[in-house]
């Protein structure tokens, strides 16, 4: 399944720019006690989406990570 323009036009974007409406928080990482790594889910495509918060600054980004089928 393809994803929805709100998930295509963030994937890649720096973590700094404001998530798009209709994302679910579901898990969080943290790497000693700093926060790492959020995972959404879309609620109109259903993609997950990552925001990567370690890292060089172009490792820091929103990334489609999985869609679904």
């Amino acid at each position: 399944m393809e994803v929805c323009d709100g998930c295509s036009d963030i994937d890649g974007r720096p973590v700094d720019v404001f998530r798009q409406e209709g994302l679910t928080l579901i898990g969080v990482a943290e790497c000693n006690g700093t926060l790492a790594l959020e995972h959404y889910r879309c609620d109109k495509c259903r993609a997950v989406i990552s925001r990567r918060f370690i890292g060089s600054s172009d490792e820091r980004i929103w990334s489609v990570i999985e869609t679904a089928h």
